[in-house]
């Protein structure tokens, strides 16, 4: 099918939307801080399956217009300038269209793929609850957002089951079966329930592998109290569960009626809810903007289009052992290839701290800190030097070290009375004493693995702080720095840890990060270049 003018229409109303989004009023979830990036931002250059493309002018169309959409094969063909030139531009209810430039200098469309499920602005009513509906409506991302409360509910749940004697002849009883419109309806014959001595009770199987009590009654009649306890499903059934990103896969209902997923998770989102990331698809050429996932495992905007993105970049240095004295013989070269040109970056900041263990035997010695804060972000290259130069030089007592405790506490954990954190200027964030609305970037230079992080061999903890109950632990701090959208990058030197290169493959996984942000640092000078390539990639997209 080839698209013309209608394809533009479509793109029209949503560029308008977008557009009211970008001005006074807020995008759907947006608590109007343009510049919060709390909820957690990973960094992209574009949606997953989304393009920006470029909407012509001619055919864009007034804001507000209701008037009815072209005839999608009407109007004269659009020309283009160079042929070969394949390109995504928006479609639809946001979708991407793949079009061509063809030798006659006209574009060639495709069709329109990955819309969302409704047209941003409009409102309808959705269902809820049992069997009820909810006003929702529909935002700039094409996925429904709910208002209002539910209303007109039935009475269960569908699949519920009971036991009544209702329509029954006493004393028998029935089973009664929720239906797909929220109703009990009979699942069973009336029959004679009679028990042998009255006051008895009794637990017995119902449902969906649950139980309920009964009581023999003067009449000598059981009289059956509600089903609890159930599972998800009757067992031997098959059905579809939710599996990945919004996505379902075929499931098999065990004896224990709980599901047991099996066959690939198909019908995916883009993305896992509340995730927020910086996307340049629906903003002008060279800026972007912070989207976030919604419950429909689709982007919607949180903020307006900009040019370029003020970043804070917290150097966390590994101050145990010898590493201590790799530090302090490479100020110069943290200067140099580090320091100077992220400072050289419009509104990149830079901090430093370090960190060794607890001082608890058997994992540090008397003196040493799991975390110490050096300076907070600044732009004053005099005092990120100073810094680096005094850097301390600490023991430690067995091979891992406290990298874990140390990303907490910059990540707002509470610092344990052996740390010393940050000293925070009026309105930075605590912990890393981050600016307001910067994207967040702690770089890490070690060369040893961290107690409590996660183990590259198994899913229980990499020797864990046994002693010490109250230590950061890796899956709390991944949330943490998650929802803040703190990206990590891992300066890694070679050592006799052979555990480490695996524990930080695993934590840019589990971030969601690739595998390219831990950096060889054997030759450092290499690997701070690498950093500050992959710094200016966030601040300049």
């Amino acid at each position: 099918m080839r698209m013309r003018r209608g394809v533009w229409w479509g793109i029209a109303v949503v560029v308008a939307t977008i557009a009211v989004g970008c001005g006074e009023s807020h995008p759907p979830g947006d608590d109007g801080g343009a510049d919060d990036f709390d909820a957690g931002e990973h960094d992209a250059s574009t949606v997953p399956g989304q393009d920006a493309g470029t909407i012509p002018d001619d055919d864009a169309g007034a804001p507000g217009d209701d008037a009815s959409p072209p005839d999608l094969d009407a109007g004269p063909p659009e020309s283009c300038d160079s042929p070969g030139v394949v390109e995504d531009v928006p479609c639809g209810n946001c979708g991407t269209v793949s079009r061509f430039c063809t030798a006659s200098r006209v574009w060639e469309y495709a069709e329109c793929e990955g819309e969302g499920v409704c047209a941003p602005g409009t409102i309808d009513a959705v269902e809820c609850g049992n069997c009820g509906t909810q006003t929702a409506r529909c935002t700039t991302a094409c996925v429904w957002e709910r208002t209002g409360g539910c209303t007109a509910e039935g009475e269960c749940a569908p699949g519920t089951r009971t036991r009544s004697s209702e329509t029954c002849t006493a004393p028998q009883t029935r089973e009664f079966l929720c239906n797909d419109a929220c109703t009990f309806e009979p699942a069973s014959e009336c029959s004679a329930d009679a028990c042998p001595t009255p006051g008895m009770l009794q637990e017995v199987p119902c449902g969906m592998c649950g139980t309920r009590e009964r009581f023999c009654t003067s009449a000598r009649v059981w009289e059956y109290g509600p089903c609890g306890g159930e599972g998800v499903c009757m067992p031997g059934t098959t059905g579809p569960v939710a599996c990945g990103n919004c996505g379902t896969r075929t499931a098999r209902c065990n004896t224990s009626c709980e599901w047991d997923g099996s066959g690939t998770c198909t019908g995916e989102g883009v993305c896992a809810p509340g995730t927020v990331t910086r996307s340049g698809a629906l903003c002008p050429p060279m800026q972007t903007q912070r989207v976030q996932c919604t419950d429909s495992c689709t982007y919607t905007p949180l903020d307006a289009c900009r040019g370029t993105v003020p970043v804070d970049v917290m150097v966390l240095l590994d101050v145990t052992g010898s590493h201590a004295t790799y530090v302090r013989d490479n100020v110069a070269n943290f200067g140099t290839r580090l320091v100077a040109p992220l400072l050289a970056i419009d509104d990149v900041a830079v901090g430093v701290a370090w960190y060794a263990d607890f001082p608890i035997d058997p994992f540090g010695v008397t003196g040493d800190r799991p975390f110490e804060g050096g300076v907070q972000p600044t732009r004053t290259r005099a005092e990120i030097d100073a810094a680096f130069a005094a850097a301390p030089q600490r023991n430690g007592n067995d091979l891992p070290e406290s990298a874990v405790e140390a990303l907490s506490i910059l990540a707002g954990g509470t610092p344990p009375a052996s740390a010393i954190p940050l000293a925070c200027s009026t309105g930075r964030t605590a912990g890393g004493c981050w600016r307001s609305g910067v994207r967040r970037v702690i770089v890490v230079y070690t060369d040893a693995s961290s107690h409590n992080g996660p183990s590259p061999t198994s899913t229980a903890l990499h020797s864990p702080y046994t002693t010490i109950p109250t230590a950061a632990t890796w899956p709390a701090v991944r949330s943490r720095l998650m929802t803040d959208g703190t990206l990590l990058l891992v300066l890694y030197r070679s050592n006799s840890d052979g555990d480490a290169p695996g524990q930080y493959d695993e934590m840019l996984r589990d971030l969601g990060q690739p595998a390219s942000d831990r950096i060889a640092a054997d030759t450092l000078t290499t690997a701070l270049d690498a950093v500050v390539a992959r710094v200016r990639s966030i601040a300049m997209p």
